[in-house]
């Protein structure tokens, strides 16, 4: 059985991933966006077309790490099960 010491640290640490790769998402997402509407027309110039590439990796890639440290910290809270990264090392 998990320490209730050990339980609250690894809840803790899933929770501070969580909440990092929370922000990390609305910070491309909100880049993307003000990407998206430096163009009046909604279509970027030439040069704009890969900035618009890059910007759109970056809130997909944001997304991707959110929905990964929101189902580690679900998985530990409803199921108790620690990622492998975070178990003890075998004696």
């Amino acid at each position: 059985m998990l320490e209730y010491a050990n339980h609250q640290d690894i809840r803790q640490r899933l929770w501070d991933e969580l909440e990092t790769a929370r922000a990390e998402h609305v910070a491309a997402s909100r880049q993307f966006d003000l990407t998206v509407h430096e163009s009046p027309s909604g279509l970027p110039h030439p040069d704009g077309v890969l900035r618009m590439q890059q910007v759109g990796r970056n809130a997909g890639s944001a997304l991707q790490d959110y929905m990964r440290a929101l189902k580690r910290f679900t998985d530990f809270t409803l199921n108790g099960t620690i990622p492998p990264d975070l178990l003890p090392p075998a004696p």
